[in-house]
């Protein structure tokens, strides 16, 4: 342990709420829990220290000098407290979980009471949890296992009552729950593979052959997330046809699903909407109302928490729609549940944003100014607005034309020094820049050439702000015809 702050036990530690540290203090004080004093004193003294800890001041000799005032200090010694401590977290976290999950404890005390012979005990609980589950009307993959451990206990049991008994429920349900589990998780994992293969090429998979067989096995079964993947893995001669049916279908079935097959429907779908916004198809603001489900059904959410890719897009449709008071509801009652770390780049990249398009262009550019983005990511979002901002002030009044061209130079040659990233992962940003130069140029153009205009994003793929790219260039186009005179 290098640092008492890098050890394993401060480290779980960081992760308890005040109430489970409460929790905490009364297990290790209970003689059944822990028999070791010094670890109640150890996390006595470090309560003050709790969440953040980071006062580097505190060596382990001086807690260990607080935890045993007149022992000698020996460091293989404190090592041990903090391992013993650290174990003794990991058994209270695994209890407190256990007391959390009813299924879990049901399982085990129909363990016990087959194990001792409890048999007429043992078959009323499992019917009972058998009953409970089956009344469910949306069941969660751990559902369909349970019921399948449930029903195989009964079957298998050293009681040959149930097993001998003609067209054995015990045996059709037993064979059902684990067929629809197969089938459920198969197509989630082939799924997966048609996600992975159209991001990283050099990956193949025998897609096709693996949908066939799943189709075979999957006839005549009824479940709403079975058909979604039937739909999903079925061949259509027009993408975009099938993509509309899907999606009508997901929107109408999402509330039948359990959360993780809402998750995986949800995504695909929003994933498939992606590539047709790139290719033309859909606009970019039709993704907004399926962002908005997402949200409103927490599958965007993984532990309560947002990721910055999903509130920067959400801001970004909301923003390109001027649904503004949707954008300023999202920030409000989303920020907040991002990763503290990044939660001010964040709100502050959102608040510029969303000047920029309320058309303060003054406003944005102020916000962009005043913050000192900590994480590359949001220097790279913000230098995009701030061209952004730079180039509608040009498009107003060309004596803003040295602000966007040195700013654009200034973009192109950050991007070449830092390291952060690699090239594949800057390469769209630097193409809009390019893309920015050329538009910019263009319009200033005294022969305007409207043809090379029209064409500029022809070849556009992995491009930035490829939306607002194309609003920008419909508007120089829209611009330049307006003008009866050279520039």
């Amino acid at each position: 342990m290098p640092t008492l702050f890098n050890s394993k036990f401060i480290r779980l530690l960081r992760t308890l709420s005040a109430e489970e540290w409460r929790e905490l203090e009364q297990w290790l004080q209970s003689p059944w829990c822990n028999s070791n004093r010094n670890l109640i004193v150890l996390l006595a003294k470090l309560q003050k220290y709790h969440p953040e800890f980071h006062d580097r001041r505190l060596s382990k000799e001086k807690l260990f000098r607080q935890i045993l005032p007149t022992g000698k200090f020996s460091e293989r010694r404190m090592n041990n407290i903090l391992s013993e401590a650290f174990l003794e977290t990991e058994r209270f976290l695994v209890f407190q979980r256990l007391t959390r999950v009813d299924d879990l404890q049901a399982e085990l005390l129909n363990e016990e009471l087959q194990s001792r012979q409890l048999n007429d005990w043992f078959f009323k609980a499992t019917e009972k949890n058998i009953a409970r589950l089956e009344e469910k009307t949306v069941r969660d993959w751990e559902d369909h296992l349970r019921l399948y451990r449930l029903y195989r206990t009964i079957y298998h049991h050293p009681n040959q009552e149930n097993r001998m008994l003609p067209g054995s429920q015990a045996l059709m349900s037993m064979e059902q729950e684990l067929d629809l589990l197969y089938l459920l998780e198969k197509a989630a994992i082939i799924n997966e593979k048609i996600s992975r293969s159209r991001i990283l090429k050099e990956e193949t998979y025998e897609i096709e052959k693996s949908v066939r067989k799943w189709e075979v096995a999957a006839e005549g079964l009824a479940h709403p997330s079975i058909e979604l993947y039937r739909l999903r893995f079925s061949r259509e001669d027009n993408p975009f046809v099938k993509y509309g049916r899907l999606r009508k279908q997901v929107l109408e079935t999402l509330n039948q699903l359990n959360p993780k097959e809402q998750k995986i429907h949800l995504l695909s779908l929003i994933n498939d909407s992606i590539q047709f916004v790139k290719s033309g198809q859909l606009e970019l603001i039709d993704l907004l109302p399926m962002y908005q489900l997402g949200l409103e059904t927490e599958v965007l959410l993984d532990n309560r928490q947002i990721t910055e890719s999903t509130y920067t897009t959400v801001v970004i449709l909301s923003n390109t729609k001027a649904d503004f008071e949707y954008t300023y509801h999202f920030m409000d009652h989303y920020t907040d549940k991002l990763e503290e770390n990044i939660r001010e780049d964040c709100r502050q990249w959102a608040k510029a944003h969303t000047a920029y398009w309320e058309d303060d262009l003054e406003k944005c550019l102020d916000i962009l100014q005043q913050h000192n983005f900590q994480k590359f990511y949001f220097q790279l979002l913000g230098r995009v607005l701030n061209t952004q901002a730079y180039f509608d002030q040009y498009m107003r009044d060309d004596t803003y034309q040295s602000f966007l061209f040195n700013f654009l130079d200034a973009f192109e040659k950050w991007m070449g020094r830092e390291k952060v990233w690699s090239k594949q992962n800057k390469a769209s940003f630097l193409r809009f820049v390019q893309k920015c130069r050329a538009l910019a140029k263009l319009y200033d153009e005294i022969d305007f050439q409207t043809d090379k205009v029209e064409h500029l994003l022809d070849d556009a793929s992995n491009i930035q702000a490829f939306d607002w790219l194309q609003r920008k260039q419909a508007e120089v186009l829209e611009r330049r015809k307006k003008v009866e005179t050279p520039r």
